[in-house]
């Protein structure tokens, strides 16, 4: 996002967010563009501390106008603008929190951060506030208390929104179940308002089982989703309903626990669903692992099947040589008919080998393709890190036929390929795969990336089973994908240039049940 347009989002949510004001002053109980700049930091680092800075000077003249003299808003912009950077900074380079934020520890890190930048900008700007004798007194520590609940919330709330946003995590979000959640939240801010001694908010807990569900469906991205409408919800309904200061601060201290819970969770559930995930992996590595094993013993037997019928066809074709030189043709034709017999059972050894170690019959069946993409994704979570992978498919494609199991695992290895190639270049990069449908007949998944490519000779040279151009590769994944791809009646194609790789694993559109 350019400069402008994140000075024009931070001067528009600041302008939303100021209702019940402390004394016109920028102390609100929920500062949403506190968490806007730390994540515009984080993200950027160093290049964006100008916007950060300039940011809450507009905002003040824009916003809060003559409610204090022009070179305290100055002042409170640099202090803002400052803290925030510093926040933004420690996230990146100290806690250096993921901005998927998958982990009880990553989601423990971002409250202290939360915690610490809230009350680094609460300090400085309450205590400039009492120097130019704005506030005195007892009123210092209450509006200390306003504003550092204020920008908590914004931080531990619209931090990891902005993140989500950013990095298009939100996408799992689009299901049918939105609506009902929805309209669980409304239900319940419809029982904590409308039911007597709400006031007392006994029935504040009501908003948790919403959480809990959003949270338990899609992990910290429903959980920071939920806290987001929670949050906006709860300002708009006690603003609708005049409430005081007092009693929307009061609301907003339980929402720092339903804040916590729901980051918590949401964190808890990423975490378990990562470690399915990577047990899902392990399995597929110990599995490949026993096959190579077995792979070995079966050379092993075959080495030692088929040496016999190699010796008995070098005696036979010496015994051939010398009848025809003696030009006894009885004799070599008898020899010659020996070492066919023997090729024969050369060939059965062969044959009935092949038939033990085959690859299983492809089961085709009409497969989702975005969401196989999603779980290939989720596999290598771990591994992507500051690489942005984004998936287009079309809408033709968005159903496919298929065997789900052997396209995922052609399409994992890919995948893989492809962040080993970007971690060698040692940058930040990209990876896309796109799904099309290039003409009726045929399917194709290309997988992009911005690595350094492909060798020259490899690419010339074509997939050599046991031949990889990385130091530890083993040379079968790409053989595994094109072996997946002629299973399904397509071939696998590759690309590279300059700027990347193009991998193309190109599927029949209706593959045969009983190609093997």
């Amino acid at each position: 996002m350019a400069w402008p347009l994140w000075v024009v989002a931070y001067v528009a949510l600041d302008y939303v967010s100021f209702i019940e004001s402390y004394r016109g002053l920028a102390i609100t109980p929920w500062n949403p563009t506190a968490g806007l700049a730390v994540a515009l930091v984080f993200l950027g680092g160093w290049r964006h501390a100008p916007v950060v800075i300039v940011s809450p000077v507009l905002a003040g003249v824009l916003v809060r106008g003559g409610t204090v003299p022009v070179p305290i808003h100055l002042v409170e912009g640099l202090l803002f603008g400052g803290s925030y950077l510093v926040a933004g900074l420690v996230a990146r380079h100290v806690l250096k929190l993921s901005p998927r934020l998958q982990s009880p520890g990553a989601t423990i890190r971002l409250m202290l951060l939360a915690v610490g930048g809230s009350a680094l900008a609460a300090f400085s700007y309450i205590l400039v506030l009492g120097l130019a004798d704005i506030l005195r007194g007892g009123e210092i520590l209450e509006a200390f208390l306003y504003f550092f609940v204020g920008d908590l919330i914004g931080i531990l709330i619209f931090f990891p929104a902005t993140l989500i946003v950013l990095t298009r995590q939100w996408r799992p979000l689009m299901t049918w179940e939105i609506l009902p959640q929805g309209l669980a939240i409304a239900a319940a801010f419809a029982a904590i308002f409308a039911v007597p001694h709400a006031r007392e908010y006994q029935l504040f807990y009501l908003l948790f089982l919403p959480l809990l569900w959003c949270s338990f469906r899609s992990g910290i991205v429903g959980a920071v989703a939920a806290l987001f409408v929670v949050q906006v919800g709860l300002i708009v309904a006690v603003h609708l309903r005049g409430g005081l200061l007092l009693e929307l601060v009061s609301f907003q201290m339980l929402m720092i626990s339903l804040a916590g819970t729901g980051l918590v969770f949401g964190s808890l559930i990423d975490q378990q669903r990562i470690a399915a995930s990577r047990l899902r992996q392990q399995q597929l590595a110990l599995g490949r692992a026993l096959r190579m094993r077995s792979v070995g013993e079966v050379a092993t037997a075959i080495a030692h099947e088929v040496n016999q019928p190699i010796t008995s066809i070098r005696t036979y074709a010496g015994l051939a040589r010398d009848a025809l030189a003696a030009e006894r043709k009885d004799d070599a034709m008898n020899a010659v008919l020996r070492i066919r017999s023997e090729c024969d059972r050369a060939s059965s050894i062969i044959r009935s080998t092949r038939e033990l170690v085959r690859q299983e019959i492809a089961r085709p069946c009409p497969v989702e393709m975005e969401k196989l993409i999603v779980e290939v994704r989720d596999l290598l979570v771990d591994r992507l890190g500051h690489v942005s992978l984004a998936i287009e498919v079309a809408p033709e494609a968005r159903t496919v036929t298929c065997d789900p199991a052997q396209v995922k695992q052609a399409l994992y290895n890919l995948v893989d390929n492809a962040l080993d190639a970007i971690d060698s270049d040692g940058a930040r990069g990209t990876i896309l795969i796109r799904v099309t449908v290039p003409d009726p007949q045929t399917v194709e998944i290309a997988v992009r990336d911005t690595g350094p490519g492909f060798p020259e000779d490899f690419a010339a040279s074509g997939i050599t089973p046991l031949v990889s151009t990385k130091p530890e590769g083993t040379g079968i994944g790409l053989s595994i994908a094109r072996s997946v791809a002629e299973t399904h009646g397509g071939s696998l194609l590759i690309e590279s240039d300059v700027s990347g790789a193009t991998v193309r694993l190109r599927l029949a559109a209706q593959p045969e049940k009983s190609r093997e």
